[in-house]
């Protein structure tokens, strides 16, 4: 080829590959990882994710989240495995559903089986310091939660109320790494604030009287607007705990090597569906949970599109500290981390599963959920009801879609999920209540 043609031809395959190549796409960042980090996972127990400033809410309920959420990686759309707190935790420390652990209905006590394998187990084999500090109840060492942690406490309701604890295991240790599991009641009923978390509310300085009435029947003419003050106070001060715990992590220079998560295990109903609080319903305010992961060295990035916010606690951990062949079940959020993966990535699905009291209602019993991206099927196992939701024309979940093609395809969605995730193993009575966990459960309502 002559010269003239040989420049000719260069000139050429740039001009027509050129514009091609940029739009070629680019190799895919690998996935994050902290190799040999600390962790550090937070639980404050009843956290919907809407009365959160990162999530949007417009009272300043949680600075510290907001500050953390600034510096991590927020997942917008993070769904809870459950409605209440012992199966959602269950789930968290495992990787395996509520049908798999089997830890489901209120007044079943049992503890996990012994051979389902926790998240510190993993951990403390790999050399990890395991500790956590729960409020007990119904994450209590009774239930079999304190598997795997060298140290167990749960004594403590509140999040403040493990910062000197937690301070005094870390003076006994220098060596990392360490995992430490930090849970409390701080927005569980019943919702109890201090004076400065009500003033940066500005809410009046002392707690309003039968908040509760409007949740009651024929009582408060629905207002539940007093009731959602005490909750929101109730948020700050549990935010303000978690403030505190960074804080003090930060003075002794554990943050620089730390994973930190803070999430929830569920959220909480304010007559949005007909009554209060949670446990019965898997409708979006009780299972849309915060789910905030700080990782050194990754940037700080949304990700959409729902997610399981508890079975994928352990793997993607795991993973993110390096830590290969472990086992664990669950579901990973890594690749979604890093960026690796988008929202169209494929279609994405989250179950929740849980078990009220059985009643005339047709909304009682056993209920599974299965949320998609912009629609949602619900089916009431005891029952035999089934709501569609189309999340994009309807948010709030009040009109279901009695037919079409889209429902009947969740369902038999569901029910192929169902029959791929059976019980893993039969979990064990957990024997009579100790008198210390039977009080903490007369006092988030579990035994009235």
């Amino acid at each position: 080829m002559t010269g003239w043609r040989l420049a000719l031809s260069l000139v050429l395959f740039v001009v027509i590959t050129g514009p091609f190549a940029a739009l070629a796409p680019r190799p895919a960042p690998p996935p994050a990882r902290c190799a040999g980090c600390n962790i550090v996972l937070v639980s404050i127990d009843t956290l919907r994710a809407d009365h959160v400033g990162a999530y949007g809410y417009g009272r300043p309920t949680t600075p510290t989240i907001d500050a953390l959420a600034r510096r991590a990686v927020v997942f917008d759309d993070a769904i809870s495995q459950s409605a209440w707190t012992r199966p959602a935790h269950a789930s968290m420390l495992t990787g395996l559903y509520p049908s798999e652990h089997g830890m489901l209905a209120v007044k079943r006590y049992r503890k996990l089986a012994a051979n389902v394998t926790t998240l510190p187990e993993v951990l403390a084999r790999e050399g990890y310091e395991t500790a956590a500090f729960t409020g007990g109840g119904n994450v209590s060492a009774h239930f079999g939660f304190d598997r795997g942690f060298s140290v167990y406490r749960d004594d403590g309701r509140r999040i403040e109320d493990h910062i000197a604890p937690i301070s005094s295991w870390l003076d006994e240790r220098s060596g990392e790494p360490f995992f430490l599991f930090v849970h409390g009641f701080d927005p569980h009923k019943p919702y109890k604030s201090r004076a400065q978390d009500r003033a940066a509310l500005g809410l009046a300085p002392t707690r309003a009287k039968s908040v509760a009435r409007a949740c009651r029947r024929g009582g408060g003419g629905g207002d539940v607007s007093p009731l959602v003050d005490e909750y929101d106070a109730a948020v700050h001060r549990g935010d303000r705990g978690l403030g505190r715990l960074l804080a003090m992590l930060e003075r002794r220079g554990r943050l620089e090597r730390t994973v930190v998560v803070v999430t929830s295990d569920h959220g909480e109903e304010f007559l949005e569906h007909g009554g209060c609080y949670h446990i019965r319903t898997l409708y979006e305010e009780v299972v849309r949970v915060p789910l905030v992961i700080a990782v050194p060295g990754l940037a700080p990035r949304r990700v959409a599109g729902p997610v399981p916010a508890s079975v994928s606690i352990p793997r993607t951990l795991l993973e993110l500290v390096g830590i290969a062949g472990h086992g664990m079940p669950g579901p990973s959020l890594l690749e979604r981390l890093s960026g690796a993966v988008n929202a169209e990535h494929g279609e994405q699905w989250v179950v929740s599963e849980t078990e009220g009291r059985r009643t005339r209602s047709p909304r009682s019993g056993r209920v599974r959920a299965l949320r998609g991206d912009g629609e949602k099927l619900v089916y009431w196992l005891s029952t035999g009801l089934v709501e569609y939701f189309d999340l994009h024309g309807d948010p709030g979940e009040t009109a279901p879609v009695e037919s079409g093609t889209r429902r009947g395809r969740l369902a038999r969605r569901l029910t192929l999920w169902a029959s791929e995730h059976r019980l893993h193993d039969r979990p064990e009575p957990a024997g009579p209540l100790p008198e210390a966990v039977r009080r903490r459960l007369r006092a988030h309502g579990y035994l009235n």
